[in-house]
């Protein structure tokens, strides 16, 4: 049963849409009705290839895979969504539990309004899951044990999780803080050496842990020791992921270092969360390159691993910074990264600096071929600088990036 078209503050919960402004927004809903479905009623059939996003409003769903194993989804008003079962063919029928309402959006249609809507000549498309890859096995089966809890995220190291307990408090202090990290041997050296490092050394050397959080600062103390955690998931035991994720660790840190230039330079953004935003940027490739090691008998297609890589990166990156309580600028990065034409706004985010710097990171390598223009990036436009100057400033900060990528190893 069709209801009224969908208010503006319903389609901002959809994250797809949140590059849109209100005006095109309320052009868009006017095209666009919101459904309820009855208990029982079928919103997506297993096996169904047509190319549309259901996303969920209200209510209860049940996703039933083709082997039986069933997955249930609550919706409430006010949350933030994303596509429910996006993947085509798709691999889950999804049924309502109850009263259920849903917007229901062909792809096609949301690309195309979202081309009519662009002002100069850039192909913006919207952000999801995209499906030209879905027919690969390996994304087939990753995506649907990711949906049937199959596959466990990583936590936070104990570490990290003490700290964040202890910024909650409002009269959290340098005592406080110390008390927390001392229970780590590793990260109390760690900090204490970072304190001393290029990127942040004093006339004098520190050999304490109090003295290192007063040279720091308790909000580069807490990032700093986010980004250790962040660099404990990239290790591995087992030789053959150890040496993917480096790769995948050693992108990251460089990343992260030109952030923190960016940062400091344009003055828009605090040079550490811009810093710990590179390097979570691709955290959903761990989770990946696991989940190959444990299928590695049956994938060897190089092409099918970097295809379901690109897939599902950053959406797998995006469910870790939600289950670590990051904040929703990470988040969005985590989760837009990769889309270097996106444009919310015209004012530059927290995602619009990294985006920019993995760009710079990216330049003289293969990638560069399926990279467009730097000067068609919406992002690069919105730093207060010209996209030579920025390839300037990276060239004459070679040092300090070299700094900051070994202090973060």
């Amino acid at each position: 049963m069709s209801l009224n078209p969908p208010n503006l503050s319903t389609l901002r919960r959809l994250r797809p849409l949140q590059q849109f402004t209100d005006e095109q927004l309320q052009t868009l809903a006017n095209q666009l009705s919101v459904q309820q479905a009855k208990k029982k009623e079928v919103l997506i059939e297993l096996g169904c290839s047509d190319d549309f996003s259901l996303f969920v409003l209200h209510g209860n769903i049940t996703l039933t895979a083709r082997d039986g194993a069933v997955k249930k989804l609550s919706f409430a008003s006010g949350d933030e969504l994303n596509p429910v079962a996006q993947l085509r063919p798709s691999m889950f029928e999804v049924a309502a539990d109850g009263p259920v309402e849903y917007l229901r959006i062909d792809k096609n249609f949301l690309n195309e309004f979202a081309r009519q809507t662009e002002t100069g000549d850039e192909d913006i498309s919207v952000h999801m899951i995209e499906t030209n890859s879905e027919m690969n096995p390996l994304t087939v089966h990753l995506y649907q044990d990711l949906m049937l809890d199959k596959i466990s995220l990583p936590s936070l190291p104990q570490v990290a999780m003490r700290i964040q307990q202890v910024f909650q408090d409002e009269q959290v202090d340098a005592e406080k803080l110390a008390s927390a990290i001392l229970t780590d041997p590793a990260i109390t050296s760690k900090l204490i050496k970072v304190a001393n490092s290029p990127v942040y050394q004093g006339v004098a050397a520190t050999e304490t842990l109090q003295a290192a959080i007063v040279r720091l600062g308790m909000q580069t103390t807490y990032k700093q020791v986010m980004a250790y955690a962040v660099n404990e998931l990239f290790k591995s035991s087992s030789p053959e992921i150890a040496s993917r994720m480096e790769k995948v660790s050693a992108h990251s840190r460089k990343v992260a270092a030109i952030s923190r230039v960016l940062a400091r330079s344009t003055g828009l953004f605090d040079h550490e969360q811009a810093m710990l935003a590179g390097l979570i940027h691709d955290l959903g490739v761990i989770v990946i390159v696991e989940y190959l090691q444990k299928h590695s008998e049956d994938v060897q297609d190089i092409d099918m691993i970097n295809q379901t890589i690109n897939t599902l990166r950053p959406q797998i990156t995006g469910m870790l910074m939600k289950k670590w309580n990051f904040a929703a600028d990470m988040i969005t990065v985590a989760e837009e990264c990769e889309d270097w034409f996106r444009n919310p706004s015209d004012q530059a985010d927290l995602c619009d600096l990294v985006l920019v710097a993995q760009f710079h990171s990216l330049m003289g390598t293969e990638e560069m071929q399926n990279m467009p223009s730097i000067s068609k990036i919406p992002a690069m436009n919105k730093l207060n600088m010209g996209p030579q100057e920025s390839i300037e400033l990276i060239r004459q900060s070679n040092r300090e990036i070299a700094d900051i990528e070994k202090m973060l190893q």
